[in-house]
């Protein structure tokens, strides 16, 4: 059976007027604000080294080899943390003048991904994207580590409906719980996450 992608969505609320800031150059996503080791960024057959300050464009790769870590400001202050193993494409990054977001889209082939997501004033798309089934965000500080054949999340405040690509049946994961769904599957249900797997998270995600 071919799986299907997943897509998890997050849809943002008021934003404060302090979060508001210029848009990015056409093609700009966003800024590296933290990096541990040799990070690099894939585009059209190249690499590019991730060093403090680096640009990250849309339709890149962004790479963190094992043993590294990634930090990345995005165009609508999101902080996106990339831990040890992770490979995220950056397929969409769209922001007004205002620095508001109107369109993301990546996609987490492998590894754990937090992310920290401003809110907007409108709803505005946010979208990461696994290999197994469709989950929506409702929430501002979240986890998602993809695996073959699997992925998880836990969420630290909000929530997420997370929906199976091949059942089409879903269950919504709320805050400080955690959920895992495999290929082919319904989702398990949700539990309560105890306090030291957030921070096991937490600690994969850190750049210090």
């Amino acid at each position: 059976m071919t799986t299907r992608r997943a897509v998890l969505r997050l849809i943002g609320g008021a934003a404060a007027a302090a979060l508001a800031r210029p848009a990015r150059a056409a093609g700009s996503a966003g800024l590296v604000v933290g990096v541990y080791g040799a990070c690099v960024a894939e585009a059209g057959g190249q690499q590019r080294p991730l060093r403090l300050g680096a640009p990250v464009n849309v339709g890149d790769t962004l790479v963190v080899p094992d043993g590294a870590r990634l930090k990345v400001r995005m165009s609508d202050g999101s902080i996106l943390s990339l831990a040890s193993g992770t490979r995220l494409a950056v397929a969409e990054y769209r922001s007004d003048a205002a620095g508001n977001r109107e369109s993301a889209e990546l996609s987490l082939a492998q590894g754990l991904l937090r992310a920290v997501v401003t809110r907007t004033e409108r709803p505005a798309k946010f979208e990461v994207a696994t290999a197994v089934g469709t989950g929506g965000v409702r929430g501002t500080d979240w986890f998602i580590e993809a695996r073959p054949g699997s992925a998880q999340v836990g969420v630290l405040s909000g929530s997420v409906a997370l929906t199976s690509a091949a059942t089409g049946r879903s269950v919504v994961i709320p805050s400080r719980w955690g959920g895992r769904l495999e290929a082919g599957r319904d989702p398990v249900m949700p539990r309560v996450w105890a306090p030291s797997e957030f921070d096991a998270v937490i600690a994969r995600t850190d750049v210090k």
